[in-house]
C-alpha cells in the first residue's frame, strides 16, 4: 500500500499561483486592465498576504454589497506568522477593505445569537429565536448596536474576488470547478493524461467571448430565483441571456440547456406561446419534440406532424428520431391519418425466465451464477456499461486526447470538452475512420494491450480500470468477432453521449465458444428505450443478445434490494 501523501500547509497557494499564471501566460492579452491589475497586486504581496487573501477567497463568508465578510479576530492560519501584517498589507494593496460602510441587516450575520442579544441598548428575551433578535434589532437605532458590535474588532471584506472568477472561467472552461482539482492530483487520487495546452489550442478567442460566458454564469445563479417565480420573471431572465458566439459550441450548448430548462418550466406554467417561442431558439433535443407535443395539445396537429416529418428528415439522435416515430403514429392515428405514417418498428429480442431463489445478491450476480455455474467451464462476468466502452477507449486512447483547438482548458481534463456533444466525432473524423480501418484487419487486441500497459490508471472517460480485468478482455478480444466490434464502436462513436449507456448486464462465455450478451431483469424491473435500441441494433447486426427474466422463487419470502 502507498504511503499517505502530505500536502504542504499552504498548498493552496502553489495552486492558486500556478492557476493564475497558467492564465496570465496564455490569455494575458484578453485580460482586461482590471484583471492584469489584480494579478500585479497579488503577485506584488508578502507570502503571509498572499497566503490570508487566497484562505478568504476560497471560504464563503457573509455576503454583503462590500464584499465577502470576515470577523479578523476569527481568522486563525498557522501557517500565516503575522496575521495582522498581512491583513494590514492587503488592505494597503486593495484586495480587502477594512471596516466597510454597511447597513446594520448586512453584518448581523457574522455575530453569533448571543452576540446580538448583548449588543442591543434595550434587553431582549434571551428566548428569542434569531431571526425575532435580528428584526428586534433592525427596529432599533443602528448605531449604538454597530458600536457595540465592530468596535473592537474590526470587519474585512474581500475585493476583487469578480477578477478570480475570470480567471476560474479561462482555466476550468466553467465556474463548476476550483482548486480541488489540484488536491486531488496533489493526493495521487486522479492522474491525468498529457496534452498539449498551448495558445492555439486553447478555447477562448477573444474578450467578447469571456463576457457572453460570464453573464451566463450570471444567469444560471439567477435562474433558481425565476424558475420559482413566475412566467414574467422566466421571460424577463431568457431575454437577458448572451446570444452565443460564432464557433464556440460550448456556450452554445449550455446556452440550450439553460433555455431548455426555462421554457420547460414555462409549459409547466401554462405558458406554451412563451414557451416554443424559446424552444425555437434551441438547436438540440428535445426542443423539436417539445414544440410538437405543444402544438398538439394546442389543436394544431398539422404542425405537430410537420415538426414529426423534419425530425424525421434529419434527427440529432436516434431517441428524437424514435419520439417523432411513435409520436407521429400516435397522433396521426388519433387525427384519422394513419395511412400516411407506418407503425414504427419494435424488435422482440430473445426472453427466457427463470425463477432464481434469493440470496441478498444483486439479481445480476444470481443471473451470472445461473448462466455460469461454478461446476461448468462457462463463463459470466457482470459488466453492463464497462467492457465496450472501455475497449473503444483504449483502442482509440491517443484519438480522444489529440489536440484538437478548443477541446482542452486546463490540465485536469478527464475528457475533451465537447466529449459528450456531436462535434466530438465529426472533429476526429478522419483518425476515427483511419483506426476503425485499421481494427477491421485484427489490430484491436495491439492497440488495447498497448494502451492498457501504458496508461493503467489515467482517468479516461471511457475506460473504467478497475470494471476491465485481464481476463475479461483477454476473453472478450478472443471471443468477439472483429465484425461485432467495429459495429458497437460505430454506434458508440455515432453518439457517444447518449450510446454508452444502456449495454447489457452480463456477457457469458460459454465452454464451447463464442459469446452472448445478457440482460437481467428483475420482478417488476422493464427494457428502458435506450436498452430496447441497443438490442434493436444487436439484431440488425446479427451480434448473439437475449433478455432473462429473473423471478423468484416461491419459497422465499425475502425482498431482493
Amino acid at each position: 500500500m502507498a504511503d499517505p501523501v502530505e500536502l504542504a500547509p499552504d498548498y493552496y497557494l502553489s495552486n492558486f499561483r500556478a492557476l493564475v499564471d497558467f492564465v496570465v501566460a496564455r490569455y494575458e492579452n484578453l485580460l482586461s486592465a482590471s484583471e492584469r491589475r489584480f494579478f500585479g497586486q497579488f503577485r506584488s504581496l508578502a507570502t503571509d498576504s498572499q497566503r490570508l487573501y487566497v484562505r478568504l477567497l476560497s471560504r464563503k463568508g457573509v455576503p454583503s454589497s462590500a464584499g465577502a465578510l470576515f470577523r479578523q479576530y476569527k481568522l486563525n492560519y498557522a501557517e500565516i506568522s503575522d496575521l495582522s501584517a498581512a491583513v494590514e498589507q492587503l488592505v494597503a494593496s486593495g484586495l480587502l477593505q477594512h471596516n466597510p460602510s454597511l447597513a446594520l441587516e448586512e453584518i448581523l450575520p457574522l455575530f453569533s445569537k448571543n452576540e446580538l442579544l448583548a449588543s442591543s441598548p434595550e434587553p431582549l428575551p434571551k428566548s428569542l429565536k434569531r431571526p425575532a433578535v435580528e428584526q428586534a434589532l433592525l427596529a432599533q437605532e443602528a448605531s449604538p448596536i454597530q458600536r457595540a458590535l465592530v468596535e473592537n474588532e474590526p470587519l474585512l471584506a474581500v475585493q476583487a474576488a469578480e477578477h478570480f472568477e475570470t480567471f476560474k472561467l479561462l482555466f476550468f472552461g466553467n465556474l463548476n470547478q476550483d482548486l480541488t482539482d489540484y488536491v486531488l492530483r496533489d493526493l495521487g487520487l486522479y492522474r491525468y493524461e498529457s496534452y498539449p495546452l498551448e495558445r492555439e489550442q486553447l478555447p477562448f478567442r477573444n474578450r467578447e467571448q469571456i463576457e457572453q460566458h460570464l453573464r451566463y454564469y450570471d444567469c444560471v445563479a439567477e435562474a433558481e430565483f425565476a424558475l420559482a417565480a413566475d412566467a414574467d420573471a422566466i421571460n424577463a431572465l431568457a431575454a437577458r441571456l448572451p446570444a452565443g458566439i460564432d464557433g464556440d459550441s460550448t456556450l452554445h450548448r449550455r446556452l440550450d440547456r439553460l433555455r431548455l430548462t426555462l421554457a420547460r418550466q414555462l409549459e409547466r406554467l401554462d405558458a406554451l406561446s412563451e414557451a416554443d417561442a424559446l424552444y425555437r431558439q434551441c438547436s438540440r433535443p428535445p426542443a423539436r419534440e417539445r414544440r410538437a407535443r405543444i402544438a398538439v395539445s394546442r389543436g394544431d396537429t398539422e404542425l405537430g406532424l410537420a415538426l414529426c416529418a423534419e425530425i424525421l428528415a434529419s434527427p440529432h439522435n436516434e431517441a428524437e428520431s424514435e419520439f417523432a416515430q411513435n409520436f407521429g403514429y400516435r397522433t396521426a392515428k388519433k387525427a384519422g391519418c394513419s395511412q400516411d405514417w407506418p407503425a414504427p418498428p419494435r424488435h422482440k429480442p430473445p426472453v427466457e425466465t427463470v425463477a432464481l431463489n434469493p440470496t441478498g445478491q444483486r439479481v445480476e450476480m444470481l443471473a451470472a451464477e445461473y448462466l455460469a455455474p461454478g461446476a461448468s467451464n462457462d463463463h459470466c462476468f457482470y459488466v453492463e456499461n464497462t467492457l465496450f466502452n472501455g475497449v473503444l477507449g483504449l483502442a482509440t486512447w491517443d484519438i480522444l486526447f489529440a489536440p484538437i483547438p478548443g477541446a482542452f482548458f486546463n490540465p485536469f481534463q478527464v475528457a475533451p470538452s465537447d466529449f459528450r456533444t456531436a462535434d466530438f466525432y465529426s472533429q476526429r473524423r478522419a483518425a476515427f475512420e483511419r483506426r476503425l480501418a485499421e481494427l477491421e484487419t485484427g489490430n484491436l487486441s495491439t492497440w488495447v494491450w498497448r494502451h492498457f500497459d501504458e496508461k493503467q490508471g489515467i482517468a479516461n472517460p471511457l475506460v473504467a480500470w478497475e470494471a476491465l480485468p485481464e481476463p475479461l478482455l483477454t476473453l472478450a478480444l478472443k471471443r468477439i468477432p472483429a465484425q461485432h466490434w467495429l459495429a458497437l464502436f460505430r454506434r458508440l462513436l455515432g453518439d457517444i453521449a447518449h450510446h454508452r449507456n444502456g449495454l447489457p448486464d452480463l456477457i457469458r462465455f460459454p465452454a464451447e465458444g463464442s459469446y452472448e450478451l445478457v440482460e437481467v431483469k428483475g420482478p417488476g424491473d422493464r427494457l428502458q428505450q435506450n436498452q430496447q435500441r441497443w438490442l434493436a441494433y444487436f439484431a440488425r447486426h446479427q451480434i448473439p443478445h437475449r433478455v432473462l427474466h429473473v423471478e423468484w422463487t416461491a419459497m422465499s419470502g425475502i425482498t431482493q434490494p
